[in-house]
Order: structure tokens, then C-alpha cells, then sequence
């Protein structure tokens, strides 16, 4: 039986990117809402305040990224910088339509 993993991890990526996309296009007016809420419960005297950190989140981000980069270049054998390269042009691909089409 011939090894699909590379193909499967192709259109999983493509189809994330379409999702995302749909997501961003979404998230737009759910972002709002959600400055709009919490201006409303900083008036009414609540408060939220996330412990978040965006160099935490970039530390974790490039450590997954270095960790999981060799396994997709044994799963699609065009090298590291031609397996990810495809990965990310056919994710923002799948983005922009998301976009576009949701």
C-alpha cells in the first residue's frame, strides 16, 4: 500500500487555510463585539485582563515549528525548505479563498 501521508498533509494544510480564512473573516465582527463588551463591563465596574503574552506565544510558536520541521520534511521528500515553502504558500492559498468566499 502506498505511503499517502505527504498528499494527506497537503490538502489538511489547504483546507486549515480555508478554515482559517473563514474564521478571519468572521473573527472581525467578533472582534469588535468583544471590544464593544468589554467596554460595557469596564463600565458597569467588571474587569478581565488575560495574563497573555505575545513573546510567550512567539517562544512556543518557533519551538513547534524547529520541533515538527524535520517530520514534515521526511513525510514530503522535497527537502526543508521546498516541504514547508509548499505547506505555507498552499495554507495562505486556502486563506485568501476563505476570505474571498466566506
Amino acid at each position: 500500500m502506498p505511503d499517502i501521508s505527504g498528499i494527506v498533509l497537503l490538502i489538511l494544510a489547504f483546507v486549515d487555510g480555508l478554515l482559517f480564512g473563514l474564521a478571519v473573516k468572521k473573527g472581525i465582527v467578533s472582534f469588535v463585539l468583544l471590544i464593544v463588551a468589554f467596554i460595557l463591563s469596564g463600565y458597569v465596574g467588571l474587569s478581565f485582563v488575560p495574563k497573555i503574552s505575545i513573546s510567550n506565544i512567539l517562544s512556543k510558536a518557533v519551538s513547534y515549528i524547529v520541533t515538527n520541521l524535520h517530520s514534515i520534511a521526511s513525510i514530503i521528500p522535497i527537502g526543508n525548505a521546498g516541504s514547508l515553502s509548499l505547506l505555507v504558500v498552499l495554507f495562505v492559498v486556502g486563506v485568501g479563498i476563505g476570505i474571498w468566499k466566506g
